[in-house]
């Protein structure tokens, strides 16, 4: 096809330039270039050219530091293009002056064109602006629509204090035509943006950019590392790899539409006062295939990591998998998600405690979050904070270590929430300097199954909290906890309920085959605070004969979660409590239990229990067995 400018441009696939391009520093004989020392380079033209010098005749850059040396590097990359040949930077004596004006405002790469430095430690571009003009933008490289760029080996730096005016390290023009391009090997310190694609351009600019970076180190003066903007109804195509973005002053590292197809692999984000990964927008029209980050670092020092796009039309959905963050503000959610194979954490003297992981809009999201570590080393409040309504949440195989106080998870403020949570670790420190929440519950339906809650939850409240923020409780409102273990929590209650006005959890937190062990706690397993009705939850025994007996006493208190005992002593029994002597966790309980005799008893009544046909007492012989059901709502036991 031709450019328009007229230049012949090489014609090659998407697949081609992938395989091509991704072997750029590694294949290319540049002849006519003795003891360059860079081996072979490829190109996906497909066959070895010589390359245009750029200091040899007739464009002589010097390298020396003093001269500008941009009319050089201009004529010698539009003789590149020409004739179809790489464009070669040998190691300067100092380093090549660039410098821009108004009336030369970048170096113009109207053609395909492949530029090869002798090296990104020794071959230094720095780029300069005389009188800038206020509002004006620079461009070190602008690349037309249409053309095929690669750029590898080098070093690029701007000199100027960016004000009023931007300058930028490589510019792509939007228009009709598709290009793939590729920067590799390149460190880029300074500039407005150090990649900025523009959205708009001849015939809606709605060609497709392929971009693909690697094994660089960005660092821009004030705004992005690479901005990707495109047309609403355009697309463009962003592949990072092995790269190291870091240093923006005022805004974000990479800055991208959300109909943008996204793969950012093995990549280091740090010190930016935003976000790191920003996708930015709501319309996702452009038909982005995928949008992931794989493998990636997000460093204590930004202000926020990533913030996926906005609305409630989100195919694909964002995938954050493998990567690590260290710090608060890790994710922000505005999207169906998928985060997987995460590490959370942040570092001691960190000054924010905001979630590692939150929804941000009120849009009905799916959130999936699995295989993930929370290990924050200063308080972080919630790690998860949820709160909003329209989330459907699963969490499956996490582990959350809580080292300060506050909450693991905050759910459901929302009345069409649906959280599920399973085979997950709440491991919170024993001690007195640290107590936390595991579930903080304000609405919605809550499932956690298979998981083990082990440590110090707060005084006053309990290993799980179910609130009543918003006054109405959805018809469907539950909490079910079914197949869990809760070991050594030191403070606090099993559940902590806060009743709202006319609206109450009564009935609404169910579940079985829950193990209870070490309670080495005086609290009550269930406190209700500002009860609207009388209240009970139903949570089944484990099925079992328990480890351990029961002494017959008038008041006889049942201190473990087994449905089958043995009863040691005789006399009369008139009370059976569970947990607590005083009664006030039996409305915990739903059920039977058996009691068999080791000797003689009785049970009575007068008290919470009542003998089969109504009579005031009942005998149980020695080695016989005697079944009583539970009723929470009514706080009795009966014999049946």
């Amino acid at each position: 096809m031709d450019d328009p400018q007229g230049n012949e441009q090489l014609s090659f696939s998407r697949r081609q330039f992938l395989h091509g391009a991704g072997a750029m520093t590694a294949g290319l004989v540049l002849r006519g270039a003795p003891g360059l020392g860079l081996g072979r380079v490829t190109l996906p033209r497909g066959q070895a050219q010589t390359a245009i010098d750029v200091t040899a005749a007739p464009y002589r850059a010097r390298g020396d530091g003093q001269t500008n040396d941009r009319a050089a590097f201009q004529a010698a990359i539009d003789a590149a293009i020409q004739q179809r040949r790489p464009l070669w930077i040998p190691r300067p004596a100092s380093f090549y002056r660039i410098e821009l004006d108004n009336t030369n405002r970048q170096l113009d790469v109207a053609g395909d064109l492949a530029i090869v430095g002798a090296g990104r430690e020794s071959t230094l571009l720095r780029v300069s602006v005389a009188a800038p003009q206020a509002g004006q933008s620079y461009h070190t490289f602008y690349i037309h629509n249409g053309v095929h760029f690669q750029a590898a080996e080098l070093r690029l730096e701007e000199e100027a204090d960016l004000n009023g005016y931007a300058l930028h390290g490589f510019y792509f023009e939007a228009g009709p035509a598709d290009h793939p391009c590729l920067i590799e090997a390149v460190d880029a310190d300074g500039f407005t943006h150090v990649v900025v694609a523009s959205s708009t351009g001849p015939d809606g600019g709605r060609g497709e950019l392929f971009l693909a970076i690697r094994g660089c180190d960005f660092k821009p003066q004030t705004e992005c590392c690479v901005a990707f903007w495109s047309a609403e109804d355009g697309h463009k195509r962003l592949h990072v790899y092995d790269s190291y973005f870091h240093g923006s002053r005022d805004n974000h590292l990479i800055y991208c539409h959300p109909h943008n197809t996204v793969h950012i692999e093995n990549t280091r984000f740090d010190d930016t006062p935003n976000w790191a990964f920003h996708l930015q927008g709501t319309a996702v029209s452009g038909d982005p295939e995928y949008q992931r980050l794989i493998g990636c670092w997000f460093g204590p020092h930004n202000g926020r990591s990533v913030i996926t796009h906005s609305g409630p039309t989100t195919n694909p959905r964002p995938e954050i998998i493998n990567c690590l963050f260290e710090s608060s503000n890790a994710i922000q959610i505005r999207s169906h998600v998928l985060i997987d194979g995460c590490y959370f954490t942040n570092d001691r003297d960190a000054t924010s405690n905001s979630a590692l992981v939150a929804t941000i809009e009120s849009e009905p999201f799916e959130v999936t979050l699995r295989n993930c570590i929370f290990a924050p080393k200063h308080d972080v409040l919630p790690y998860i904070d949820l709160r909003l309504d329209g989330v459907t949440a699963t969490i499956a195989n996490c582990q959350f270590y809580h080292q300060g106080s506050g909450a693991v998870l905050a759910l459901g403020r929302g009345l069409a929430n649906v959280t599920t949570i399973d085979n997950c670790l709440f491991y919170v420190r024993p001690d007195d300097a640290s107590q936390a929440i595991a579930l903080e519950i304000d609405n919605g339906r809550t499932t956690v199954t298979n998981c083990r809650f082990h440590g110090r939850a707060p005084a006053d409240r309990g290993v799980v909290l179910c609130k009543n923020t918003n006054g109405t409780l959805g018809n469907d409102a539950a909490l079910v906890l079914q197949n869990c273990t809760f070991q050594g929590i030191s403070g606090g209650s099993l559940l902590y309920v806060e009743e709202g006005a006319g609206n109450s959890w009564r009935g609404r937190i169910t579940g079985g085959n829950n193990r209870i062990t070490d309670w080495p706690n005086v609290r009550p397993m269930l406190v209700v605070a500002n009860a609207q009705v009388p209240f009970f939850a139903s949570l089944s025994p484990v099925p079992g004969a328990a480890p351990l007996t029961l002494a017959v006493a008038p008041t006889m208190v049942v201190s473990s979660n087994y449905d089958a005992y043995q009863v040691s002593g005789g006399g009369d029994v008139a009370a059976l409590h569970w947990w607590t002597d005083d009664g006030t966790a039996d409305p915990l309980f739903s059920g039977t239990i058996s009691l068999t005799a080791a000797a003689p008893f009785a049970l009575v009544g007068g008290g919470n229990i009542r003998p089969a046909g109504g009579a005031a007492r009942r005998d149980v012989a020695a080695g016989a067995t005697v079944r009583l059901s539970y009723d929470p709502a009514a706080g009795v036991w009966s014999e049946g």
